[in-house]
């Protein structure tokens, strides 16, 4: 049971910060001109938010959701959590790929 809420809480933190990605993509403007800057300042976010969605992932799952049982147990839960981290982060990265490549024309498409 603990194995499968870190599997969930993983998924649900990566489409969490893929979310706050789109959000922060669509807010930031296009600019004009023939060097313009966002499409590089949408590309930074979206790293930036893939690189803090495992550390945000893992220590909001090891310190809020830990299950308090005997030492067994926890090995299995922080075994999953870290298992579910890295799915979330490849979920993160598959997901706002797909992404960028469906509104390739829209300010998502700068993801990748």
């Amino acid at each position: 049971m603990e194995s499968t809420s870190a599997y969930i809480i993983s998924i649900i933190t990566a489409l969490i910060f893929l979310l706050v990605s789109a959000i922060i993509a669509n807010a930031i403007k296009f600019e004009g001109g023939s060097n313009p800057k966002d499409p590089q300042t949408r590309k930074t976010w979206f790293w930036v938010l893939a690189i803090l969605n495992p550390a945000v992932c893992f220590l909001l799952g090891y310190y809020v959701f830990k299950p308090d049982a005997n030492i067994m147990v926890l090995n299995n839960y922080v075994t999953a959590l870290s298992i579910g981290t890295a799915i979330g982060f490849i979920l993160y990265i598959i997901i706002g790929f797909v992404l960028s490549k469906i509104f390739a024309t829209g300010k998502i498409g700068h993801w990748f």
